[in-house]
């Protein structure tokens, strides 16, 4: 056994260091502690500036209530607060900040100066120093009015890989504070905040820009870009303990990437992983490839825990299920229609097309879900001849259920026909020629994609599959119960005898090069879509689809030149302040692919790009829409952006 060394305690100024290297990570972090206190100070504006991206000096300077004369000197202590006094006082607590850790762990990070003034004290303030252990070292009076100032330099100096991968991705880590400081600007009412970043060869550019007196909705639209202005839904709910409200883009609003999400818990900026999961996999179900854009606000009253990690990001909700449940509710009703129409109409179902008929292309997404067809009262010389059932969506459902189990009389069965394949049909009774007119029945859902219009079935024929289809499931159930389970081989087909599963899928997996396709014995053609060919001893099935569009792609790649088309006026590109200052960033690679743009220092944020000309590939022009596309791209994976 080797020799113990002992167990000594850690220096105090060591545990500072390694606590404070916690909490302030990188260059977002610490402008958000900064914002945070003059929130919490009552503040209504608050400018901060950036120099060199954060690398020279960060200051923030608010109009809140200041600090007063006796909190000086433990002002950058650690565990010093003026917000809790027990571990108790969590349950209550409202303000972002609580324990004590923002202003001394900036100070062993880099060198704090605090100028501060009250409203007793003004237009006289006091200018505060402090070194890295948080204690004050030197106080002087200058002219200020009320409100507080604090410079933060040399961030990182005294930490040489944090300082070398703040220089080399400073660029980077400013887009991030930029998206961090929109949230606190979306949620903060009646409260002005400016981010600004100055270079040392140019004039300070502003990168967010508060509207004064501006509601939600146009904040929102600041940070989302105002052509999101006709894609944006509304919505409330509330229950007991709960209330959700906020702002979500329906499916033609959506982008390429989930950096547009944002939520808020008792009016704190937050991560909510299962939330984000289950509005993601809403969403999907109506538009595939797209993201939804979002900005909700959740009011919980009980136990919220915030005391989770050192940035206050993650939180503990009590009745976490209960705001799922709710969330789904809500945006269900968004994303379906308010009124969902059962019709019975006796037209007769269009003919079909011919077999060999070309697929359609995939529809795009605002194509997938229709908006709400307007309910028209017809007048009383154009009464139709058939009926209209408007039901609540759970009633609706029940009756197609009671529907199917339950096949109607032969009074009421529709006719059969053969004009479509895939229509299900019967042949039609002996009697039919003496019967009543029939009706056909055209079922709308929802907003369901696939509608079934114009179709005629046979109920006892779709019943009867449904019981054979149970029975075959019930039987296959109760023969994997009763199967007993020895430790014999996993996979015997093709020649394989691996009991481990890692094995059976290494010795199914190949690595196919195109000179394979050589060798490749055709041997031939299912379903007009697909090449069976032999390689070696193993069958392989061809997508002829999917092996020319790859071709036709790997072609344009190689004999493709983009050009670019200058426009007569140069046009205005309405943006969100995290997009623009990634379009602004990213200049290089707009340029590479055909977009050429100016940056007008002196406009609005969010409308500072001026689009001069765009590309053309083989007699297609891309458009600003293709723009807005390559910037959300950029957003996500600026790297896999060629």
């Amino acid at each position: 056994m080797a020799e113990s060394t002992g167990m000594r305690p850690i220096a105090k100024e060591t545990i500072h260091k390694l606590c404070s290297g916690q909490v302030i990570v990188d260059l977002a972090t610490s402008a958000k502690e900064l914002l945070e206190n003059s929130l919490d100070a009552g503040a209504t504006s608050i400018d901060i500036k950036m120099r060199d991206s954060g690398l020279t000096s960060i200051t923030v300077t608010d109009n809140g209530h200041g600090v007063s004369p006796e909190d000086y000197e433990t002002l950058c202590r650690k565990h010093w607060t003026s917000k809790i006094t027990s571990f108790e006082d969590l349950d209550g607590v409202t303000t972002f900040g609580f324990r004590g850790e923002a202003l001394s762990s900036l100070c062993a990070v880099a060198s704090v100066t605090i100028t501060t003034a009250t409203r007793d004290s003004a237009p006289m303030g006091m200018s505060l120093e402090f070194d890295q252990n948080g204690e004050l070292v030197g106080r002087t009076a200058v002219a200020r009015e009320r409100g507080t100032t604090v410079v933060v330099s040399g961030l990182f100096a005294r930490w040489p890989v944090r300082l070398a991968d703040l220089k080399k991705n400073s660029r980077r880590e400013y887009t991030r504070l930029v998206g961090l400081v929109e949230q606190y600007s979306i949620i903060c009412d009646g409260v002005r905040i400016t981010l600004s970043n100055q270079t040392a060869r140019g004039a300070p550019v502003v990168s967010v820009r508060t509207p004064p007196q501006s509601d939600r909705l146009t904040r929102l639209l600041g940070a989302f870009g105002a052509q999101l202005r006709p894609h944006l839904v509304h919505f409330e709910f509330k229950a007991e303990n709960i209330s959700l409200e906020g702002h979500f883009s329906r499916p033609e609003g959506g982008r390429n990437g989930p950096d547009k999400q944002y939520f808020f818990v008792n009016g704190r900026p937050c991560d909510l992983p299962k939330a984000k999961k289950l509005v993601n996999e809403l969403f999907r179900g109506y538009c595939p490839h797209k993201y939804p854009v979002f900005a909700i606000a959740v009011e919980v009253k009980g136990s919220v825990d915030v005391n989770l990690t050192p940035d206050k990001r993650e939180v503990l909700i009590r009745c976490e299920e209960s705001v799922l449940l709710g969330l789904k509710d809500a945006l269900m009703r968004v994303l379906e229609p308010d009124v969902n129409a059962f019709s019975v109409s006796g037209v007769e179902a269009p003919a079909a097309g011919p077999v060999g008929a070309k697929r359609q292309s995939s529809q795009p997404c605002e194509d997938l879900v229709p908006p709400p067809p307007a309910v028209q009262k017809p007048r009383l010389s154009e009464q139709p001849d058939h009926d209209i059932i408007v039901l609540p969506q759970q009633v609706l459902l029940k009756k197609w259920a009671a529907t199917v189990s339950k096949p109607p009389s032969t009074a009421s069965k529709p006719p059969a026909t053969t004009s479509k394949p895939s229509t299900i049909t019967s042949k039609p009774p002996l009697a039919a020629t003496n019967s009543a007119p029939k009706k056909m029945g055209t079922v709308v859902i929802g907003s369901c994609r696939n509608r079934i219009q114009n179709d005629t079935y046979d109920w006892k024929a779709i019943a009867a599959r449904l019981r054979t289809k149970q029975v075959r499931q019930k039987s296959k159930l109760e023969d994997s119960q009763r199967r007993d389970f020895d430790p014999a081989p996993v996979m015997t087909e093709g020649g394989l005898s691996v009991t481990d599963p890692e094995e059976a899928s290494s010795a199914l997996s190949r690595l196919i090069h195109k000179t394979d396709f050589q060798r490749m014995q055709v041997l031939g053609q299912f379903n007009h879509g697909f090449i069976i060919s032999l390689l070696d001893k193993d069958l392989y099935i061809i997508d002829q689809h999917a092996s020319d569009e790859k071709y036709n792609f790997e072609q344009l790649q190689q004999r493709a030149q983009i050009s670019s088309q200058p426009l007569i006026h140069p046009a205005v590109l309405e943006l969100g302040v995290t997009d623009e200052a990634v379009a602004i960033e990213c200049r290089d690679k707009l340029e590479k692919n055909g977009f050429f743009v100016d940056v007008d220092e002196d406009a609005l944020p969010g409308q500072r790009l001026r689009l001069k000309s765009q590309p053309v590939i083989d007699k297609t022009v891309f458009d600003q829409r293709d723009l807005m596309e390559l910037v959300a791209q950029l957003c996500v994976d600026p790297v896999g952006v060629p």
